[in-house]
């Protein structure tokens, strides 16, 4: 290579390495600050939440984020007649969701969940995903109703407990190339369409206890630490 070419050469390296760090630095400028306040405000005027890049400071309880009305005599129900889409958001805090009826999607696609998570005793009469994420702390997702065609757990990362258990999905039940290092649990879990679990790499102790898949359930290319419970169920594995 000549010197004028080579001096070119380095030139070009020197633009690209800025051009590089210019981008990187004005994606972190983009990442914003969202108050639990102003997501549980707008769900509960009904206004559907769409949020990227951001953080999330504080404790989200979907709980506050619309109308209540009882049940019965003990437990009240908490309405919200809005979608929710999270994308590539970082949660500081806990996010929680019991006794609540989600009449629109749920959606956190690759986002961070620093503290735990506990979805318990929802109904969901949308999508379902929070493909991409990860969990580092427990992450519960039990006692639900999902109405949904599909919900997607694919690609996630889980450090410690992962449960779906007694949730009934009234569609499809994606967990493809999902890893989960703790305990996961699909004990008393129903799903109407397929169980996909291609992929998936289990290493802790892992409960499919009783679960029932009335079309087939795929584990291909899956791998388990420790035996894996299968007692009482109904599946069809592949």
């Amino acid at each position: 290579m000549k010197k004028g070419e080579l001096r070119i050469h380095r030139i070009l390296i020197v633009v690209f390495f800025l051009m590089a760090v210019a981008c990187n630095a004005q994606s972190k400028e983009k990442q914003t600050t969202v108050k639990i306040e102003e997501i549980t405000k707008s769900l509960a005027s009904g206004k559907s939440v769409q949020i990227k890049n951001a953080v999330v400071v504080g404790d989200l309880d979907f709980g506050k984020a619309g109308t209540s009305f009882p049940i019965n005599s003990f437990t009240s129900e908490t309405q919200v007649n809005a979608n929710v889409f999270f994308e590539k958001c970082v949660f500081k805090g806990s996010v929680k969701a019991e006794n609540v009826r989600f009449n629109g999607n749920v959606i956190f696609l690759e986002s961070d969940f620093e503290k735990t998570v506990e979805f318990q005793n929802n109904s969901i009469f949308g999508a379902v995903n929070f493909s991409r994420s990860t969990f580092k702390g427990n992450a519960i997702f039990a006692n639900m109703i999902v109405w949904g065609k599909n919900s997607y757990f694919s690609k996630v990362k889980a450090n410690s407990k992962f449960s779906l258990e007694g949730t009934d999905f009234n569609g499809n039940l994606t967990l493809m190339d999902s890893e989960f290092a703790g305990l996961f649990s699909l004990q008393e879990t129903y799903v109407l369409g397929h169980l996909q679990a291609a992929n998936a790499k289990f290493g802790g102790n892992t409960d499919f206890a009783m679960l029932e898949v009335l079309r087939r359930a795929i584990f291909a290319y899956a791998s388990f630490k420790n035996t894996p419970d299968f007692s009482g169920s109904k599946i069809t594995k592949e």
